[in-house]
């Protein structure tokens, strides 16, 4: 008997080292971070992000920039509404075991899926390569909230909430995609409809029982991702420093090379700058944080989209077009804009929190302007300097 005991211990041993129960993690844990397999889920992101991005900027060279505009978002979308569901689950019931990481592995290969299918998407309409990737994602990951209906009973109905929604979804996804006419005055209206649907089952799920996310942790995958989207600016600013060793003509690339690098770091400090992210638990306010980060990653991701515009511009005509000016002051406006959203507009007892607010008018005209890159870059720097010249907050 003590034999059998013994067996069926390591059996169970073995077994909960490949499939262990979902349960909630406490909101109190100390040294909470990212872990290596987040890390690497959002490596496979940036792959996504930059095919987005640099489907952008080929858009606009090519003088579609209404269509390009209008695919980007599609894009970014499909890539960060699954990063965003899964970073709060994460944060929430990630235990580590070999099935959740097979489960996060699946995940990678359809973000995989919609990267390696965007560029054929910004040539064509043809959606179904993408959202098969995304239909991946969302099959797979409905399936962690399963396991937490099974683990827990008190999460249940917030768990089948979550699962049954996303696999509702998805059933009315691939209809629209697979089998709706594409040219249907409809579809646009179809579509938006269920973009908007996907982001109220979040709402109704944490409104059955709120999950315990872990702010510190929260935050800090928040801001990875930004750090991930202020690589595509980076990105664009080496272009145009390539370009010019490349082609010995240093003047405007210089010009681009040295603007988009200041654009970079000035963004980064502006949300890095104070320790107010998430400040508050309370739902709405939760909600709006995390969906205004739309506007800040999406706007970030197109910085880099309007200065690869500016470097081709430089090339073909060896000149700035006002369209990639303008595409860049867009882009930095709506950045600025989502950060004031998801943080300053909570700050009322900071009189600073309204600098973000009324410059945001002064990046959009920059575009418009004569020296468009270049006044933008100055407009930014004074927004920066404006946001932290009485009693600066650094992040520890």
């Amino acid at each position: 008997m003590l034999q059998i005991a013994a067996i069926h211990r390591e059996a169970s041993m073995r077994m909960s080292r490949y499939l262990r129960p979902l349960l909630p993690r406490s909101r109190s844990e100390e040294h909470r971070s990212a872990t290596q397999l987040e890390l690497l889920f959002d490596l496979v992101f940036v792959i996504a992000i930059a095919a987005a991005a640099h489907g952008l900027g080929h858009a606009i060279s090519a003088g579609h920039w209404q269509d390009g505009l209008i695919k980007f978002l599609l894009v970014f979308w499909c890539v960060w509404w699954p990063w965003n569901l899964f970073t709060w689950f994460a944060s929430s019931f990630d235990n580590d075991d070999v099935a959740y990481r097979i489960t996060v592995m699946v995940l990678m290969l359809g973000a995989l899926f919609i990267a390696a299918s965007t560029r054929g998407f910004f040539e064509g309409h043809d959606l179904r390569y993408m959202f098969s990737g995304y239909l991946v994602m969302r099959i797979v990951f409905a399936s962690m909230w399963v396991r937490v209906a099974l683990a827990k009973p008190c999460y249940r109905t917030t768990a089948l909430i979550y699962a049954g929604g996303q696999v509702l979804m998805q059933v009315y996804w691939a209809w629209l995609v697979f089998w709706f006419p594409r040219e249907d005055a409809l579809f646009t209206e179809f579509f938006l409809l269920g973009i908007g649907i996907e982001m109220v089952i979040p709402f109704l799920g944490e409104k059955a029982g709120s999950t315990q996310w872990h702010r510190h942790h929260i935050v800090e995958r928040f801001g990875l991702l930004n750090i991930i989207v202020l690589g595509e600016v980076l990105l664009g600013s080496s272009e145009a420093l390539s370009q010019a060793i490349h082609t010995g003509f240093w003047g405007r690339y210089l010009l681009v090379f040295a603007c988009g690098a200041v654009l970079a770091f000035c963004m980064w400090w502006l949300y890095f700058s104070v320790d107010g992210h998430l400040a508050s638990e309370k739902l709405e306010h939760v909600f709006v944080w995390a969906y205004g980060h739309f506007l800040i990653f999406a706007g970030g991701a197109a910085v880099g989209s309007g200065l690869v515009v500016a470097v081709e511009d430089i090339s073909a005509k060896g000149e700035i077009s006002s369209v990639a000016s303008m595409t860049t002051a867009m882009a930095v406006a709506t950045y600025v804009l989502g950060l004031w959203i998801v943080r300053d507009q909570f700050a009322t007892k900071d009189s600073r929190c309204w600098i973000m607010l009324f410059t945001v008018p002064f990046l959009l005209a920059s575009g418009w302007l004569p020296g468009g890159i270049l006044l933008l870059t100055l407009i930014l720097i004074v927004c920066l300097v404006l946001r932290l010249s009485s009693h600066p907050q650094p992040v520890h």
